[in-house]
């Protein structure tokens, strides 16, 4: 990719939300907001797209970007409270995010700050001022928040201290990003996403989210370190970025199955914060691999975008689903950021997942990465508990990726409500939408119970000669984590091989159970226009370059595959529920054939 066709993917973004701009209302409360078709409403943040539509009009000349940045600049009054912070949304209280607002017009003002004339200049300059007020009265190292708002506000005063020319900005902006880099792990993990910040779990985990940490927290030490020219600490993050390329798939996306805050994740990133180019996209020739990521990932949005706006995953638009414009102009700054900023590479490199080991193992978030032939899965016992029905955990096989098919399993959170009703989205398509968590379920007339729920299962992992196999003894558990009236235990075994995925289940039925027996659901990935076919003893699923092939035991006895869809993340797949027999046990193997191009 050059420079030129990422410019063109900003600059068609930037197409994208004026088309949505409201006009000649006549009123202040909408005039200049962008309209979002997904959540028919205006976002509060609509105001962070000054940064992208300001760089689009720099290099291209066109009055109607920097207009359009001046009219969401005034609409964003509307979110601005007596005491210089911004609300996130009309019926949202919440204030932190006066550091993205903040960062947004520091990054428009210092790159582009010239295309406005004096009087607009200053208006500006004012909202920003106080908006850093209100960050260095309130954003502290002890402020209980998430803690992606830390590393944001460090950057954030750091900008603003240098724009204004004050120390004491500069020294508290020092005190967040010290206390951010307390967080940073050996195995490049950033934790603190999750209360309380420094909790540790049974299990020995941490609260982390690969897509906040990927696409806004180290950006914004990034950012922070840049700005004040502190050398040793870039040095040490390009060590962490280095590290967490291991989630990144070898198509660009991010791999947060199994993240504390994955009820955000989509498969290029996470739905409301900026993106992983402001971090990579920025070194050139110096750090080439930094620079393929970054890349990789533009591709993949400029995949999953149609007339001009970034849809919440691959499949959004196929099923029918709106792009929530929440997602455009947020990534939008990551990409002005890399123009601005960035340098460009040459080289073509291959990322660290193409390459990885076929074992790692990442005990604060109970994680095993496993990379076999053509194969790369994700299984986890990861139990920090950030909300009821959130990641999975129970060993589940929370992601599976094939060289030539592509994503086979892609989970996210177990059961979908809105815990950011403003940051989040419905469907109409309700009897589809449905969890692409795999794993054992049974449901009484009260409860569903699964393995994904269980906190204490134990995992086993070896590497063999031919692979690497996974075992899990485990307990169906419901969404509080509680067992059943009557227990049920189980086990799943996952074998990898340089050809095949295999999963041997047992589970103990139990005679005095008042619950519908028990299930293995496995939804696999695939779009429904391509619809799915019983081929003798398998079933198959087209790709564009092959075939996913599932074989099932005791095939005549189950039901044919159902087609589903689930926004956390934002594909279409095929449900199986695979019967377990009169011994309680299961066999399922998933294969890929390739077919050509």
């Amino acid at each position: 990719m050059e420079r030129e066709e990422c410019f063109d993917l900003l600059k068609s973004w930037c197409d994208g939300l004026i088309s949505y701009q409201i006009h000649n209302k006549g009123d202040s409360r909408f005039d200049g907001g962008f309209f979002c078709p997904a959540c028919k409403m205006i976002h509060g943040r609509s105001q962070d797209a000054v940064y992208p539509l300001m760089c689009v009009a720099d290099f291209t000349g066109e009055e109607k970007y920097r207009k359009a940045a001046e009219a969401v600049f005034d609409w964003g009054i509307n979110m601005v409270c007596d005491d210089g912070s911004f609300y996130n949304d009309a019926q949202s209280e919440w204030n932190g995010i006066t550091v993205f607002g903040v960062i947004s017009l520091c990054e428009a003002l210092n790159h582009h700050g010239h295309l406005l004339d004096l009087e607009t200049k200053k208006y500006w300059e004012q909202r920003m001022k106080a908006g850093a007020r209100w960050i260095a009265r309130t954003i502290t190292v002890g402020y209980k928040t998430n803690i992606n708002y830390h590393a944001s506000a460090a950057a954030a005063l750091a900008l603003a201290g240098k724009y204004e020319d004050r120390a004491e900005y500069l020294v508290q902006a020092k005190e967040l990003a010290d206390y951010c880099e307390n967080h940073l792990l050996e195995n490049g993990l950033f934790y603190g996403e999750g209360q309380p910040a420094e909790g540790v779990t049974k299990r020995g985990c941490r609260p982390v989210d690969i897509g906040y940490n990927v696409e806004e927290s180290i950006p914004s030490l990034v950012l922070y370190a840049r700005t004040v020219g502190d050398l040793r600490l870039i040095k040490k993050l390009k060590e962490i970025l280095k590290k967490q390329l291991v989630f990144m798939l070898p198509d660009g996306a991010w791999d947060n199955s199994f993240g504390s805050r994955n009820y955000k994740w989509t498969y290029w990133g996470s739905r409301t914060s900026d993106g992983c180019q402001s971090a990579y996209g920025i070194w050139g020739e110096e750090e080439p691999v930094f620079h393929e990521a970054a890349v990789r990932n533009v591709m993949l949005y400029k995949k999953c975008s149609v007339n001009g706006l970034l849809y919440g995953g691959p499949d959004y638009e196929i099923h029918g689903e709106e792009p929530c414009i929440h997602h455009t102009f947020c990534h939008a700054k990551a990409l002005a950021s890399m123009i601005d900023s960035g340098q460009w590479s040459s080289q073509e490199k291959e990322l660290p997942s193409q390459h990885a080991p076929s074992l790692l193992y990442f005990p604060e978030i109970d994680v095993w990465k496993i990379s076999i032939g053509d194969f790369l899965g994700t299984v986890t016992g990861y139990d920090f508990n950030y909300m009821k029905g959130g990641h999975a955990s129970g060993g589940t096989l929370t992601m599976l990726w094939h060289k030539t098919a592509g994503p086979v399993i892609m989970s996210s959170m177990t059961d979908y409500w809105l815990k950011e009703p403003h940051n989040m989205q419905l469907s109409l398509k309700k009897t589809q939408h449905c969890s692409l968590t795999p794993g054992i379920e049974m449901q009484s007339s009260q409860k569903k119970y699964s393995s994904c729920y269980d906190y204490d299962s134990h995992i086993t992992a070896q590497e063999l000669e031919d692979g690497v196999r996974i075992a899990v003894n485990l307990e169906l558990k419901d969404a509080e984590h509680n067992s059943a009236d009557k227990p049920v235990y189980g086990s799943l075994v996952y074998s990898f091989s340089d050809d095949e995925v295999i999963i041997d289940g047992e589970i103990q039925l139990s005679q005095e159970s008042k619950c519908v027996q028990p299930m293995f659901i496995l939804p696999i990935i695939g779009k429904h226009k391509l619809g799915i076919q019983r081929v003798h003893d398998s079933w198959e699923l087209p790709r564009d370059r092959g075939k996913i092939k599932i074989g099932i035991s005791d095939l005549e006895e189950n039901a044919d595959p159902t087609p589903i869809f689930f926004l956390a993340g934002g594909f279409e797949a095929w449900r199986f529920a695979v019967k377990a027999d009169k011994n309680g046990k299961f066999h399922v193997a998933i294969q890929v054939e390739e077919t050509g191009v």
